[in-house]
């Protein structure tokens, strides 16, 4: 097993992405702290990986809340003692025209992608320095590499999100420390279809070669690799996961 022996916070764990990298990485023999704001969600996974004999714990956190981003990771360390991978997948999306976009909405919208990938990380970076190891992986989108039809707010988190990782990898490289970012293009997520116009939604699909959407199970096996000693020498990248829409 890949992870066997290794603690992981995963962030947004009741979501699609977070739910499948979840399960994945327990098959995988991680220990689990499941993080999430809808915290009867996060522990009805919890419970569900415990009954299949995976270490498991529920935690409800805000991570735009730093005294709270502050007490998952405590929680992490006093459930499991050491912190090696954290999964930084919390977040939300939207599609809108910059002038529908209300300063409160992009307040809203940065403080959960980004001011919250930018806290979890700064929360266990010294847990990970002091072991000399560890794995992050923060999540991007195809959106914050090129332009899209989505809010400006959710392309500049993620374009920052891309930023956070490139300039923590080479600070934290000389500890053994890998930080990378998955960048996912359309992926066929209950949210993705509840928070995204539909016409937005239909024009996001129509950018994908493949004859599929993706799927969290697509996103959660690069979320794997990249936090498994397979990828010990790749940090400060950005994978793309989006079915070829690069290159459609």
């Amino acid at each position: 097993m890949r992870l066997e022996g290794k603690v992981a916070i995963v962030t947004g764990a009741a979501g699609g992405f977070g739910s499948e990298i979840g399960r994945i990485f327990a098959r995988e023999g991680a220990s689990l702290v499941l993080a999430d704001i809808n915290h009867r969600a996060a522990e009805s996974l919890a419970n569900e990986l415990k009954a299949q004999g995976t270490k498991a714990v529920a935690v409800s956190v805000d991570v735009g809340d730093e005294n709270q981003v502050y007490a998952m990771v405590d929680r992490a360390m006093s459930e499991f003692g050491q912190v090696d991978i954290l999964i930084n997948n919390a977040g939300m999306g939207r599609g809108a025209r910059i002038q529908d976009i209300t300063l409160d909405d992009w307040n809203q919208l940065l403080r959960l992608n980004l001011t919250g990938t930018f806290l979890c990380c700064k929360a266990v970076i010294d847990h990970m320095i002091a072991r000399e190891y560890g794995k992050i992986v923060n999540m991007a989108s195809i959106c914050g590499q090129t332009a899209r039809p989505v809010g400006v707010d959710y392309s500049a988190s993620k374009s920052g999100i891309i930023g956070i990782t490139r300039t923590l990898a080479l600070q934290v490289a000389p500890y053994g420390i890998n930080v990378n970012a998955v960048a996912p293009g359309p992926v066929a997520t209950q949210i993705f279809e509840r928070n995204w116009p539909k016409e937005t939604v239909e024009k996001l699909k129509s950018t994908i070669p493949f004859k599929r959407e993706g799927t969290p199970r697509d996103i959660a096996n690069v979320a794997l690799f990249l936090s498994s000693d397979e990828a010990g020498w790749i940090t400060g990248e950005v994978i793309a996961v989006n079915g070829g829409a690069f290159i459609g």
